[in-house]
């Protein structure tokens, strides 16, 4: 029989008033890759950290390769053989790919002092062959220069370093291609071939059944499911994360016909992102943009909505001509826009939730004095309304799960009554169930007749929400599909 690399019993651990783990008790086993998943704040990215050294149990024990270990830092894990990827990494942007891989080696310096760069040039080439890249990586590159995904080979080679034993991955895909995420499924695998435990903590449930070996589930802080990847599906296993049946996708339209249009776009451009762009999207509708990475769709509604300045092209807003002059002057003529990376753009991560939530709402009706009771109920409201999941208004956004931020940045919008919503990458980073609920919000917006231009990677999300589709390459607009004639097959086709 074999024994687990990894046993875990009995740890709890709680967050000022939020019980984060309930008593969860696992094993892992050598040479599995094992997938946490779970909603938003359903505790498996808390258990990855305990066991990686970041957030210490309150209860509990783990033993590791047969011993009962307690990590008190990252560093007694990782000098114990347990390495984590955490979506943000631990990277420093001006130092090569080599020096970041061996920073903290003593082993590499002369006279314990100036870094041997023959010797971590070598060291790091046998962990290219180790791996078997079958891509170039310069030793010496500047990590600023690389992409986020071999940004993250970078981190895992950082864990080979150490011969580490385990490997966790936190959300490793959240901002990858579908290109780099097979490249890092790749690697996973030929890790694991050659022995390494690997533990994948994801939302994505097609990724979790593409590369995991082993699933296990968590709800509100509780194991609730522990199977094999082939004993299941999909269906099964996002009733176990949700704890009910959220439905299917493709069920949740409820449209009437689009009404007059909105917003017409002609010839715009911007340096060389953005490259003679024609469109116009009407009331109550959604109109799907969909590319790969680069293809320059960011660009192209930031400056719709003010944030960058068009260099030729013109636009009708509401039957009026002129450009957005800067984001303030969107909202006040009742333009919104979710930002795809919430915490640059979206939220002020230390701000209260509730201040987060009016900033823009104030902005449009700008008073000297804010009526603190108006302001409440209309926070509640739209905290009813979106299911935010919170102990007080008062606590800062960075309490909060990904799912809840984001339906935090999505109620700072709607709280000015948009006519017009851009929606760059709505539900990147968030949980199934918290997907879903955002799909039906934007379904019922469209509904009550809001303009919605939907910005998104994930096609299954386009073709389900939109009415019709533009797909966008190289910085131009190349076909138009209606939501009768799309299919994956299609637009992939047409997109590479």
């Amino acid at each position: 029989m074999i024994q687990p690399l990894l046993f875990i019993n009995n740890i709890k651990k709680k967050f000022g008033g939020i019980q984060a783990l309930k008593g969860v008790s696992l094993q892992v086993y050598p040479g599995e890759i094992l997938a946490l998943v779970g909603e938003n704040g359903a505790g498996k990215s808390t258990l990855a950290k305990i066991i990686a050294g970041i957030v210490s149990a309150d209860e509990g024990t783990m033993a590791f390769s047969g011993k009962i270990v307690s990590f008190k830092t990252h560093l007694d894990a990782r000098k114990a053989g347990i390495s984590i990827v955490l979506q943000e990494f631990n990277l420093i942007p001006h130092l090569s790919v080599a020096e970041n891989i061996f920073l903290t080696h003593s082993e590499v310096y002369k006279q314990g002092f100036w870094m041997n760069y023959r010797l971590i040039y070598q060291k790091t080439k046998l962990l290219f062959d180790y791996l078997n890249l079958d891509f170039e990586l310069d030793p010496f590159t500047k990590v600023m220069n690389l992409s986020v995904a071999e940004q993250q080979v970078v981190e895992i080679l950082k864990a080979l370093a150490i011969n580490a034993r385990l490997l966790i991955l936190d959300e490793p895909t959240a901002t990858l291609t579908r290109q780099e995420v097979e490249k890092l499924f790749t690697v996973m695998r030929q890790l694991r071939d050659q022995g390494m435990t690997l533990i994948f903590v994801s939302h994505r449930v097609e990724e979790i059944f593409e590369i995991s070996d082993r699933i296990v589930v968590f709800r509100d802080g509780e194991k609730v499911k522990d199977t094999k990847t082939k004993d299941t599906s999909e269906k099964e296993l996002i009733s176990s994360m949700v704890g009910r049946d959220i439905g299917d996708l493709y069920t949740i339209r409820n449209r009437n016909d689009p009404g007059e249009t909105v917003l017409e776009v002609s010839h715009i451009k911007w340096r060389n992102r953005v490259l003679d762009c024609s469109f116009s999207v009407r009331k109550g509708e959604v109109l799907g943009i969909y590319g790969l990475v680069g293809a320059g769709r960011t660009e192209l509604i930031r400056v719709l909505f003010g944030a960058e300045h068009p260099e030729g092209g013109k636009v009708l807003i509401k039957k009026k001509t002129g450009f957005i002059k800067s984001p303030l002057h969107a909202v006040k003529m009742k333009i919104g826009m979710v930002p795809e990376d919430r915490k640059s753009h979206g939220i002020l991560i230390n701000l209260p939730i509730y201040k987060n939530m009016t900033l823009s709402y104030l902005a449009r009706e700008p008073t000297f004095w804010i009526h603190k009771y108006k302001e409440e109920s209309l926070v509640k409201s739209k905290i009813n309304e979106l299911s935010i999941k919170t102990m007080s208004l008062g606590l800062p956004v960075s309490s909060l799960s990904g799912g809840n931020q984001q339906k935090v940045v999505i109620a700072k919008w709607l709280l000015t009554e948009p006519e017009l919503l851009f929606l760059d990458e709505p539900t990147r980073g968030i949980d199934i169930g918290a997907k879903f609920e955002i799909y039906r919000l934007i379904d019922r917006l469209a509904s009550l007749g809001v303009a919605i231009v939907l910005v998104s990677s994930e096609l299954p999300e386009i073709l389900a929400l939109s009415d019709r589709i533009l797909i966008m390459k190289n910085g131009r607009f190349i076909k138009e599909l209606a939501y009768s004639e799309a299919s994956e097959e299609r637009v992939l086709s047409y997109s590479t």
